[in-house]
């Protein structure tokens, strides 16, 4: 059984958690990019979190301690987050990203958010799921892909939001 813990952001976890956005993004199923943004920028965007607090959580492996995922609503608006996450293969399908979207929603609140915003590729049919049992509705479907950063994306986005208000 994998032991794994959710921690606002440090540091320390900054290589690690830029080679898991890596890795995922190179999957080319589940993110709008395929790599990872450059290492000094996402330095600079993970101590910008830290120092502003925002709602962001690091998925540590215990054993390891390494990064192995991540939770976070950046905001989009002063009361809109917009929700980013991502968990490396062997870590899906166990929870573990359930638990860290429960815990940033409540962190959003905390933060002051009304509202948190998504998008999904249509074909992510566990994690539609998983936005689904925590309130997430359906809000619109952008249709024949899309481009994100010179990055072609072929396939039909759903867009989700939930609303923190209530």
């Amino acid at each position: 059984m994998v032991k794994v813990k959710f921690i606002k952001p440090q540091e320390q976890y900054i290589p690690s958690y830029w080679e898991t956005f890596d890795t995922i993004a190179k999957e080319r199923k589940y993110l709008a990019m395929n790599e990872a943004f450059p290492f000094d920028s996402t330095v600079e965007f993970i101590k910008d979190a830290i120092v502003r607090d925002f709602p962001h959580l690091f998925i540590i492996d215990l054993e390891k301690d390494k990064c192995v995922g991540w939770c976070d609503v950046s905001p989009k608006t002063e009361t809109i987050g917009y929700l980013g996450m991502g968990i490396l293969p062997e870590y899906r399908g166990k929870g573990i990203g359930s638990n860290a979207l429960k815990q940033v929603i409540d962190l959003s609140k905390s933060y002051g958010y009304k509202k948190i915003e998504l998008d999904v590729l249509k074909s992510n049919s566990r994690a539609i799921h998983v936005y689904k049992s925590l309130g997430f509705i359906e809000t619109n479907t952008v249709t024949g892909g899309f481009v994100w950063n010179d990055n072609l994306v072929k396939e039909d986005v759903l867009q989700m939001e939930l609303n923190l208000t209530y």
